[in-house]
């Protein structure tokens, strides 16, 4: 039985409670305000490459600067199209010139305030940024431009992405000889270019030195990148992904809802495979849906002309199939397309694996709907991103060299039953998601950096104090403290030096003096 106090204590409690939610709904409250102002600027986004891959991140930022009022030029001498290779270093040295005159034309026809250029080959927007002391914000897709990390490397040096179980000798490669290597063999071309830049009153840049950004903005996120330390002034916003894909179209809907465990097949606009690997690459995709591991193939094709392809493929059977019945569309379980809408693909639940190069777009999509990957890299930071993903545990990799049917369809087989693969891919699918967000938090601090030049007027050696480390003003010795290292060494080893002095003294007047003192006085006894 309950006692009455008890009920008593009970029911005072609760009308305290009670008169204290009357109090808090009759208070007024100061909302918080949130909102920044940030007057209309004038922006150039400045891209020499070009294409889709190097663009759409910028301009997916671009789109929310220009919906809060800001006015937005693009200047590329590549195309937002499809095209079938990038220009080279080479060539972009060979423009400098011509490329920045047009970058400074633009800059005073359109009194722009701030400079976004994409790092990729594109000495010139930068240049012209630091010239007219403009802030300027770099975009890439990797952290190769930014502080890379003493624990990364890249295949570029023929390393591993992560050099955390790497044996010394191994690291010593990867961090000194080999990009030593590299910056031999371009080391001709810097001069070129320094020589075009003092040409038009540009300071040269030293070896392995990058023009001053205010703010370097990398389409990646940790998890798909590998974690690493980052001053301030680089960010993370990735991955800059669009509020809307195009959709399937009626024909290739169809195919995807007939289809339950479907291969979607895409190398980019830029890349493909030889003529023998296109063989190796039909011939897998045949005898995996003849062995049930698959039931369907959606390949995108830019180009599929005959001559890629043999006209008949053996299978490991030994039976022979026609290679153009299938290129034009009429074997039942393979679709082959020029234009796919990739993140519609990959977002339909009968999507099971995306076997792609290992571009970071396609990256990026894949992770954010969580689709396993296999990747084929043909170059440049593909063999990169394909390390990063195996690593993750959501993709496994083939080298172009030694394409193997077998092990094509062992590695599919792998992909689609591996039960970590599944939970590894649901883990970087959420953090993906997540991490799409941040694509505003870029424009914020575009706008961030736009109104402190405005109160700053302009940009100057103290433009930004608040995001760069002091290590970057300090100098290689003294922001490394090495200095403060050395002599600390200095000093423990005077002190070693000085016990091993006394020691050795100590162990002299021994043998000298004592030992001799008391073999004399055994002789006189």
């Amino acid at each position: 039985m309950v006692k009455k106090p008890f009920i008593f204590l009970l029911l005072t409690l609760i009308l305290i409670l009670l008169n204290q939610v009357y109090v808090d709904a009759t208070l007024d409250y100061a909302p918080r305000n949130i909102d920044t102002e940030c007057s209309p600027k004038n922006i150039l986004v400045g891209s020499y490459v070009g294409g889709r891959s190097h663009l759409k991140p910028i301009l997916d930022v671009a789109a929310i600067l220009i919906e809060r009022g800001h006015n937005v030029t693009l200047l590329t001498s590549g195309y937002y199209a499809p095209s079938l290779e990038y220009p080279t270093f080479e060539k972009s040295v060979k423009d400098y010139k011509e490329t920045y005159e047009k970058y400074k034309s633009v800059a005073k026809d359109y009194n722009i305030d701030l400079f976004i250029c994409d790092m990729h080959i594109n000495e010139a927007c930068l240049d012209i940024a630091n010239t007219l002391k403009k802030p300027v914000v770099g975009m890439s897709s990797f952290f190769q431009f930014a502080n890379r990390g003493l624990h990364k490397s890249d295949p570029m040096f023929q390393c591993n992405i992560s050099l955390e179980n790497e044996s010394f000798l191994e690291r010593f490669k990867c961090i000194i000889v080999r990009p030593l290597k590299l910056f031999y063999m371009i080391h001709p071309i810097i001069n070129q270019l320094n020589n075009f830049r003092e040409q038009v009153n540009v300071k040269p840049i030293v070896m392995g030195q990058s023009p001053k950004v205010s703010l370097h903005l990398v389409d990646t996120f940790f998890g798909f990148e590998l974690p690493q330390s980052l001053p301030p002034n680089v960010q993370e916003m990735g991955p800059v992904l669009s509020e809307e894909y195009p959709s399937l179209t009626p024909e290739l809907s169809d195919f995807m809802n007939a289809h339950d465990r479907v291969l979607y097949v895409a190398f980019g606009t830029r890349f493909h495979a030889s003529t023998e690997n296109n063989n190796k690459l039909l011939q897998s995709f045949v005898e995996a849906i003849n062995k049930k591991i698959i039931d369907g193939v959606v390949w995108a094709l830019v180009l599929t002309p005959e001559d890629s392809y043999s006209s008949t493929i053996t299978l490991t059977d030994g039976s022979h199939i026609q290679t153009s019945p299938i290129l034009n569309n009429k074997h039942p379980h393979i679709h082959i397309t020029k234009f796919a809408p990739q993140f519609a693909i990959l977002n339909h639940t009968n999507t099971k694996l995306f076997f792609a190069h290992g571009g970071a777009g396609s990256s990026h999509e894949s992770l954010y709907t969580g689709t396993p990957m296999l990747i084929l890299p043909f170059g440049v930071d593909q063999m990169g991103n394909a390390d990063k993903l195996e690593s993750a545990g959501v993709a496994l990799t083939l080298n172009k060299f030694n394409l193997d049917v077998s092990d094509i369809i062992n590695k599919i087989d792998f992909l689609l039953k591996d039960k970590n693969i599944k939970k590894n891919s649901e883990r970087l699918e959420f953090l993906a998601k997540i991490n799409s967000k941040r694509k505003f938090r870029a424009a914020d601090s575009i706008e961030y950096i736009l109104h402190s030049s405005n109160l700053n007027e302009g940009v100057d050696e103290e433009f930004l104090n608040e995001w760069f480390p002091a290590e970057s003003r300090m100098g290689l010795i003294k922001g490394n403290n090495y200095d403060v290292y050395g002599a600390w060494l200095g000093i423990v080893l005077g002190l070693i030096g000085g016990i091993l002095w006394v020691i050795f003294v100590s162990i002299s007047f021994i043998l000298k003096r004592i030992i001799p003192f008391f073999i004399q006085k055994l002789k006189n006894e």
